[in-house]
């Protein structure tokens, strides 16, 4: 689904939608690899008993997402790497008290998630990128397309950025990580309605700030 359907809630297309930032699955896939994956059940309960070399398949199959969660929240690709790193160590840390039985991915995110934000908070800069719209030109060829793309990538990627933090982190755990409202609540220890709250408020920013993509709507 196109972020910009996500975004407005409808069921059109802008004239060329683009992702952000896209996952390497679809969070439905995510969630049936983690639920039907008999390995990551013999590798926590292997873990658990002792043989830490198993902790590397768990650390094999989430690091990518981990990391992408990460880089949602703070915009830097090696704090985003650091908390992935710490992410997996504090988990294994406490492995012990991980249920067997238990998917280890909505685990994992929510340690990432809580990290990532601890690190936001105490942030005392924030990076400004500035963006420079194109100028619209009289015909686009195909070699032209892709360069619009990007650039609407970059124009929503930033009209997120611009958001207050809550609304900015539930905004990219839902439109581009593709998370539920439930797991979003359990990953920054939210309510469903604190989330759906966000989200709507979110939404609406990123409507009055992206509202030429859609020209004049009313909603």
């Amino acid at each position: 689904m196109s972020i910009m359907v996500m975004m407005w809630g409808g069921s059109s297309d802008p004239p060329l939608s683009s992702r952000v930032r896209e996952p390497a699955l679809h969070h439905s896939e995510w969630q049936r690899l983690t639920h039907d994956d008999p390995f990551e059940a013999r590798a926590i309960g292997a873990v658990k008993r002792g043989d830490a070399g198993s902790y590397d398949y768990l650390v094999s199959k989430y690091s990518k997402r981990v990391v992408s969660i990460a880089w949602g929240i703070v915009r830097n690709a090696h704090d985003a790497e650091d908390l992935a790193q710490e992410a997996f160590v504090k988990a294994f840390q406490s492995i012990a008290r991980f249920k067997e039985g238990e998917p280890f991915g909505p685990w994992i995110y929510r340690i990432v998630t809580n990290l990532a934000l601890d690190v936001a908070k105490h942030r005392t800069r924030f990076r400004h990128e500035e963006i420079t719209d194109m100028q619209p030109a009289a015909r686009r060829d195909d070699a032209e397309l892709g360069a619009v793309s990007n650039e609407l990538a970059t124009r929503i990627d930033a009209a997120i950025e611009s958001l207050p933090e809550n609304q900015r982190v539930v905004a990219r755990l839902y439109l581009v990580e593709e998370f539920d409202h439930r797991e979003i609540a359990s990953m920054m220890n939210l309510s469903e309605g604190t989330v759906r709250s966000h989200l709507s408020l979110a939404r609406k920013k990123l409507k009055e700030r992206l509202a030429d993509l859609y020209g004049d709507t009313d909603d």
